[in-house]
């Protein structure tokens, strides 16, 4: 368990609490490009406790303001699109993307006010059909280019605003026995009472295979966040489950087969869930005029979250816990070793910028695409296979080629020689910690 402090030092993402100077170092989507065009130029966001305004002018150029006009305070986001920024409604005053006013037209002729005139502002950033923000001191980081954003490909994105803090999100991503009970056990509960025969046995037809009872889990620290693997029945360590796994990329994406998951902090309790997904053109496919995006609801019908796939049920499980996780009365277990190594590398890293250094992934030169390891995961030129996920699996010959060839570089934490994490889930102890394992409080077993 942590105190109220610890809790807060994690939680807190406003202007000059710790982790809101340790996101600030870190580009964050906030938006979908389609989401800003000639019928909705201007759009209302919130990130890390600040509400701007996100606006595209006739020249296409997007910025991100403070949401005020300096003249009277009207809001921006009923400004009109000019060609070089935002003209406010009330009396006309033009800021563009770098926050300076570029035009007052009540002013005399020939008036220098103008020049002295500025509102906030950030850099923006479009790539992968995500319209990106940074909102850290110079000098600006360069935007990662993740795989699935920069390759190209047939995309598509969503974003669901929940009433949650950011961590109890993205903690999710290094909990991977939660597959097997929120998933497999609550989901096909929740799948069968919902869904018509030939839905439920299509849902268990891949869950009985996807959230088979877990052997071992395995956490590796790389220089961009850290690799989870499991072990499930029916597999062994040549599996990709394991051989692969797949990537928490520090501080708040989890990227999967079908592409990223974001979790944004909006403020200390709200995160916009955002999800990418990406697939190779198909043979005679045309490119994507727009890569589609869509806001999703959280709730049904009958105003119940919503349930019924994968995804659906990880808010589920997030927006039950509360505002914000009560840290202080939890009771963490033997398999809950990768939430603790990722606090105390939200910690380590929060120590760095509080000292004046660069955090973990922060890149100061253009990387170029970074490919990245993941399970299950079809790469542009590899063939397909057949097996549960036929079309969707690397050829096994070349998991070496993807982990040599993408980035994987694993560091060392705490003084770890294999540089690994792992506690194994044992069907004869009943889930003892096995050989490399850390126990809750952080002791070598």
């Amino acid at each position: 368990m942590l105190t109220q402090e610890q809790n807060e030092r994690l939680t807190k993402v406003g202007p000059g609490t710790p982790m809101g100077e340790l996101m600030r170092r870190y580009w964050h989507p906030i938006a979908g490009s389609a989401q800003l065009n000639s019928d909705n130029p201007t759009k209302e966001v919130r990130l890390l406790g600040e509400d701007l305004v996100l606006y595209r002018d006739t020249k296409g150029t997007v910025g991100c303001i403070e949401p005020s006009c300096a003249h009277r305070k009207a809001s921006l986001a009923y400004g009109i699109p000019e060609e070089n920024g935002i003209r406010c409604a009330y009396h006309g005053w033009i800021f563009n993307e770098h926050g300076a006013c570029v035009d007052q037209p009540s002013e005399p002729e020939g008036s220098k006010f103008k020049d002295k005139v500025h509102i906030k502002s950030y850099p923006v950033q479009e790539l992968g059909g995500l319209v990106f923000i940074y909102m850290g001191p110079l000098p600006v980081p360069a935007l990662p280019k993740w795989d699935v954003l920069s390759w190209e490909g047939h995309k598509d994105a969503w974003s669901t605003l929940l009433p949650c803090n950011w961590l109890q999100c993205q903690e999710n991503s290094l909990d991977p026995l939660h597959f097997q009970w929120l998933h497999r056990y609550w989901g096909g509960w929740q799948f069968n009472r919902m869904k018509s025969p030939e839905e439920r046995d299509g849902w268990n037809a891949v869950m009985g295979f996807r959230g088979a009872d877990h052997r071992k889990i395995g956490f590796e620290i790389t220089d961009y966040g850290v690799i989870k693997r499991r072990l499930v029945e029916g597999e062994d360590e040549t599996d990709d489950h394991w051989a692969i796994g797949h990537p928490i990329l520090f501080p708040n994406i989890l990227r999967v087969s079908h592409g990223l998951e974001i979790r944004v902090p909006v403020d200390d309790t709200h995160t916009l869930h955002l999800i990418t997904n990406y697939r190779q053109f198909q043979q005679g496919e045309s490119p994507q005029e727009e890569i589609p995006f869509d806001e999703r609801s959280l709730y049904d019908e009958n105003g119940l979250i919503v349930r019924d796939y994968v995804a659906s049920q990880d808010q589920v499980a997030w927006v039950i816990q509360g505002p914000v996780t009560d840290r202080t009365t939890e009771r963490l277990g033997a398999t809950d070793v990768g939430i603790i190594m990722f606090r105390r590398m939200l910690n380590e890293q929060m120590d760095i910028v509080e000292d004046g250094g660069t955090p973990m992934n922060v890149y100061d030169q253009d990387p170029g695409t970074i490919v990245l390891p993941c399970e299950s995961y079809m790469y542009p030129g590899y063939d397909e296979i057949g097996g549960p996920f036929k079309g969707n699996v690397p050829r096994k010959p070349d998991v070496e080629q993807i982990l040599s060839g993408s980035g994987a570089r694993l560091k060392e934490w705490d003084g770890i020689e294999k540089k690994q994490v792992i506690s194994g889930v044992s069907e004869d102890t009943g889930g003892a910690l096995r050989d490399g394992a850390w126990f809750s409080d952080g002791r070598k077993h």
